[in-house]
């Protein structure tokens, strides 16, 4: 398989947040000020105190989070606290998935190579990748006129217990919170060379799968907002289409900075893309689309995540949508867009592979996948919420999931492997999903 892949790639600094350090970053702060920033949360840092209400808030949740970084200061704290201590790791929604899919096998993957990638490069361990584009390594100095690109990604393990002003937090679930340092992912750059290349050799591919949208930001320095820069980008996926009718489009959404600019991007890229994938969180901000209540998404209650789902693809003209979780994955799709037996090979496909990635932080050869997960099993939970799918549907049994229709969607549901104690959990949806698109589009190419 040839893939076009675009638009962000970053560096990673993987740190476990434990309750002693969570602790102390509280010691640390005035006690006021982080309590306005709990209580009203301002979705960035631009101080201490922001930095540590985002760690709260998202452990006391459980729950996955991004905010950007708007100070030189915290980002010289932040790397002079934890930079050596962290597992650095490629990051990035494109740079993941194309490690992954030029690693599973495929023929050749097409980067939009930004940033220092004479730094990137060595972090990726797949082989058949075009680096189209990429700056000569740069100073590493701590100012963002050295163009470093680094994402601070705590882990937070469930159950972890600390005290905040005397009131205990038992951490329901395992996630991570992002503390984003990075001027060049969020104009959504997109390199000359990648430009060039893409519009010479799209007629050759069999697909694209891009992502970096949720790195826009409302409003930029100089004034302007995130409209422009959005469509540049999508000009470029509306003339690979032009140039490549056959060529299937796969978007990976991620959390964006205002429900406001996800509902429009997503309405926006659900007329020219094939396929666009998401995790419950990224759901929940889509609410203005599909009306269905939060705190049953939230439960990851797999009903009223399918139709929340349908009601989105039904309203924008959506021909599928790939929905993962922790212990589910989901596929809705359109007459004509797929078929179950490709939904669930490539979803299977999929989930082996973010299994094996979960319990290493490293994915194995393709003729080790297997072997690599047989002592692992199937989510409990999301066996229950296949059966509740099942019952609602009427569905029927499909290898270890279910396959059905509903409201004029086919639906499939697939429970995952699960992994109780990952190494880290970032990087999951995006392994995740590009070894899925990878898959399917074997079996569609091939089909």
């Amino acid at each position: 398989m040839k893939v076009l892949c675009g638009y962000n790639v970053n560096i990673d600094a993987v740190y476990r947040m434990t309750a002693e350090e969570i602790t102390g970053l509280v010691d640390l702060v005035d006690k006021g000020e982080m309590v306005d920033s709990i209580f009203d949360p301002p979705g960035e840092i631009r101080s201490l105190p922001d930095l540590v209400a985002g760690l709260v808030l998202h452990m006391q949740q459980g729950t996955g989070g991004e905010w950007f970084i708007y100070s030189d200061d915290i980002f010289r704290f932040l790397k002079d606290r934890y930079y050596e201590k962290s597992e650095v790791r490629l990051g990035g929604n494109m740079g993941i998935m194309a490690n992954v899919m030029s690693h599973m096998g495929a023929e050749q993957v097409v980067m939009n190579a930004v940033g220092d990638i004479g730094a990137i490069r060595p972090l990726m361990s797949g082989e058949n990748l075009v680096f189209a584009g990429g700056s000569a390594p740069q100073d590493a100095s701590t100012s963002k006129d050295s163009n470093e690109i680094i994402h601070f990604v705590f882990d937070f393990s469930s159950g972890t217990r600390f005290e905040i002003l005397r009131k205990e937090v038992i951490v329901p679930r395992e996630n991570r919170f992002i503390a984003t340092y990075d001027d060049i992912n969020t104009e959504l750059t997109i390199t000359p060379e990648f430009e060039e290349y893409s519009r010479e050799h799209v007629s050759e591919m069999d697909g694209a799968i891009v992502s970096g949208f949720n790195q826009l930001q409302d409003e930029y320095s100089d004034g302007s907002g995130y409209g422009e820069r959005f469509e540049r980008a999508h000009s470029q996926l509306k003339d690979w289409k032009a140039l490549n009718t056959d060529l299937p489009i796969h978007v990976e959404l991620g959390h964006f900075m205002s429900m406001e600019m996800g509902v429009f991007i997503f309405n926006e890229l659900a007329g020219t893309v094939d396929s666009i994938g998401m995790n419950e969180d990224e759901l929940v901000m889509l609410s203005e689309l599909h009306g269905v209540p939060l705190d049953m998404i939230r439960k990851m209650d797999a009903c009223a995540i399918l139709d929340a789902c349908v009601r989105c693809a039904s309203s924008t003209g959506l021909k599928k949508i790939i929905l993962h979780t922790r212990d589910f994955m989901m596929s809705i799709f359109a007459e004509g867009a797929s078929t179950p037996v490709h939904e669930m090979e490539g979803m299977q496909f999929g989930v082996m592979c973010a299994a094996a990635f979960a319990t290493s932080g490293k994915l194995p050869g393709r003729s080790q996948l297997e072997d690599s997960v047989s002592d692992l099993a199937r989510s409990e939970e999301g066996m229950i919420q296949a059966g509740k799918v099942q019952d609602l549907i009427h569905g029927d049994e499909f290898e270890d999931g279910v396959c059905g229709e509903y409201k004029g969607y086919s639906v499939c549901i697939l429970p995952t492997i699960i992994c109780e104690d990952p190494v880290s959990t970032v990087g999951l949806g995006d392994t995740v999903s590009s070894a899925t698109f990878l898959r399917w589009l074997e079996l569609h190419r091939f089909r």
